[in-house]
């Protein structure tokens, strides 16, 4: 339990959100009513949000107009519009957001004012929902509101109306993914829209994907960027033009200068970095060559680095196979201080790889040994993922307190400003045992951008750990928590604030799956941990469900196989007991190999058999390729991640918990 005092006024929110909870809704309206008049800022905001869902409509209404009348925000205005509408009092939606503007407010907050004009037959409706539609991407409250509009309305002859029906039926069609039969419902009167940035991109769009008339549509959007000089929407028309030109097959000189002229015309960094992102890709379609020259060129012009990993991710494959041996010294050094760090400590590591196995040849130095010591301990200054400072460290043979120093290293930089109300908040539910409420109050948080400190995040992720243990929720939020504050943060970190990081929940069913089939702990730990950052009710896109996310015909083949009876995947001794199985039987049918069993556990067993036996040939300069290059090698982004993914953290696990060296685990699964 954690002990931290706050004001007495304070006290009075926490106490109302206790009585709430134990059902006594008419001492815990006082208390909020007491909070909201003397409480600190935020406790004033969160008491009177609360107000707004006691009681008969009258008093909901009156608890939204002091909310609005206090803090005079979107966020306010939209939890109170929301029961305004709810009780038909449109009026009081239109006059509380009068002014709203259209291109920054929330969407959801902008459906709710046009839907009460109109109801309310307001003569702005048409202009202001034009506006709406023209001046930021459609979303789906766009999309529900029209649809709702065209269902009850017959639109008359009016040209405000006309104008904004183009509009919407246009931009409508482009939400809808529908490119084609907007271009062929839109083509010839695309030009008579007008040429504001999101209906250019949505032309553009539509140009693309709707036609194949790629060279035509190219240089018309040639001549949009004309007569669009010095405006908001030439970046598109630049944009698209590019595009278009390298649809079009034999045009990439053409699409290079579009994407370069977008660069020079962009009105944002993500504009710059979104240009010259498809710049780089299109430089690396032409040849390896091209793209590490492009990369190498504009490195220290983008903003955001991290918008740039996949296509690093997507061009060391394709150097391995093509021999471009030195180019990892190249761009190693070129993007050092400007990609991130994990992309920098990957070309590092390599290289150091490639040295040791003559393949690459020295640089600067004349043997390759020194060369290669240098560009390991660069690849020990990696991100936040563990994988290439784990390898690093054991190609250097570091072990003992050089090894701890080096895995509890942050490199995260300058800290944001600790928002110290914030941190008194979530601080206090853990001391009044409200856990329930720290995760959606974090997460509200983040999003606002408020920043909570280091020893606070790792506190509160000790307590939600803790409440884990009664109730499994609470430990992927424990995870989640830590992972970020952790990131976010310039301390030196413990290895006890490391246990937070790599947590050893579920240990008493792990470690008794993992004695029945034979695995080391560290290992299925790691794999439940970067498969459900142990999370047992989550569930993928694909199917893929519980702690050790199982696919319902995998999970049921194991069942049979185990002569199983009903089973439930969300169970996590089932689901436990399924992976922990699976994942022994892989290990065993290939050769008692970590690296291909974490492939196959990710992406089959044939696909890893044959991804082997092609880089034997690819390679055939060496007898065969060693494990940590052929990752490198395999053709999926994901299974490369992943397998990055579970060496460094099951080699954390060992190190935290099993008193083993990092370079002896690492030995163990890279061998």
């Amino acid at each position: 339990m954690l002990f931290y005092s706050c004001s007495n006024n304070n006290n009075y929110y926490y106490v109302a959100l206790r009585c709430q909870n134990e059902g006594n809704y008419t001492e815990a309206k006082r208390y909020f009513q007491k909070a909201a008049r003397r409480g600190s800022p935020y406790i004033v905001r969160l008491s009177l949000e609360s107000l707004t869902e006691f009681g008969n409509v009258r008093e909901r209404l009156e608890a939204c107009s002091n909310l609005v009348e206090k803090f005079k925000d979107d966020d306010a205005k939209l939890i109170a519009s929301k029961e305004y509408v709810a009780a038909g009092e449109y009026a009081r939606t239109i006059l509380l957001t009068n002014g709203l503007d259209y291109k920054n407010c929330k969407n959801s907050l902008a459906a709710l004012r046009l839907e009460s004009m109109r109801k309310k037959n307001d003569s702005r409706f048409y202009r202001e929902m034009y506006s709406w539609f023209t001046e930021r991407p459609l979303s789906q409250e766009h999309y529900n509101l029209y649809c709702s509009i065209a269902k009850e309305t017959s639109f008359s002859e009016d040209s405000e109306i006309a104008d904004f029906k183009a509009v919407a039926d246009f931009r409508t069609e482009v939400f809808k993914r529908n490119f084609k039969v907007a271009f062929d419902n839109y083509s010839s009167s695309m030009a008579k829209l007008p040429l504001l940035p999101q209906i250019v991109s949505d032309m553009g769009k539509v140009c693309l994907y709707g036609s194949d008339a790629y060279l035509k549509n190219a240089q018309a959007f040639d001549s949009f960027a004309k007569k669009l000089a010095a405006r908001d929407s030439e970046f598109y028309a630049y944009f698209y033009a590019a595009r278009l030109y390298e649809k079009a097959g034999d045009y990439f000189s053409y699409a290079a200068n579009r994407y370069k002229s977008a660069m020079k015309c962009a009105d944002s960094d993500s504009q710059y970095d979104n240009a010259l992102w498809y710049l780089m890709n299109l430089e690396l379609k032409r040849s390896t060559e091209r793209g590490v020259k492009c990369a190498k060129e504009y490195c220290s012009t983008w903003h955001d680095p991290e918008y740039f990993e996949d296509f690093f991710d997507t061009i060391t494959p394709l150097m391995l196979s093509e021999g471009r041996w030195n180019d990892f010294y190249e761009l190693y050094k070129a993007l050092d201080g400007y990609a991130s760090d994990e992309v920098t400590a990957r070309f590092a590591y390599i290289y150091g790889r490639l040295l040791q196995e003559k393949l690459a040849m020295p640089v600067i130095t004349d043997t390759h040994g020194s060369e290669a010591e240098a560009a390991f301990t660069r690849a020990l200054l990696s991100g936040s993922e563990m994988y290439y400072r784990v390898m690093a460290i054991s190609k250097l043979g570091l072990g003992g307190q050089r090894a701890e120093e080096i895995l509890c290293c942050n490199r995260s930089g300058e800290e944001p400003a600790v928002d110290m109300e914030a941190q008194d908040i979530l601080l206090s539910f853990a001391q009044f045992g409200l856990p329930e409420k720290i995760y959606p109050m974090w997460l509200r948080f983040c999003g606002e951008k408020k920043y909570i400190g280091y020893e606070a995040g790792v506190k509160i992720a000790k307590f939600l750990k803790e409440c884990g243990d009664l109730k499994n929720v609470y430990y992927p939020q424990s995870l989640r928590i830590a992972s970020k504050v952790i990131a976010k943060s310039s301390h030196s970190i413990t290895k006890a604030d490391l246990e937070l990081l790599y947590p050893r929940d579920y240990s008493n069913i792990i470690s008794k799956k993992c004695a029945s089939y034979g695995i080391p702990e560290e290992i299925f730990y790691a794999l439940v941990r970067s498969e459900s950052f142990f999370d047992s009710a989550i569930g993928s896109s694909a199917g893929a469900v519980g702690l050790s996310q199982l696919m319902g015909s995998t999970a049921a083949d194991i069942a049979h196989r185990l002569k199983y009876g009903p089973y439930d995947l969300k169970n996590p001794e089932d689901n436990l007991e399924f992976g922990a199985w699976y994942i022994s039987n892989l290990y065993g049918r290939l050769d008692n190999q970590w690296i291909p069993t974490f492939f196959a556990y990710n992406a089959g067993i044939t696909p890893v058999r044959r991804w082997r036996k092609s880089s034997k040939i690819e390679f055939n300069n060496i007898k065969e390729l060693p494990y940590d290059l052929f990752l490198e090698t395999i053709p999926y982004s994901e299974t490369r991640q992943y397998g990055r993914k579970l060496v460094g953290s099951a080699t954390m696990y060992a190190w935290l918990y099993y008193e083993k060296e990092v370079l002896d685990e690492v030995e163990i699964l890279v061998k």
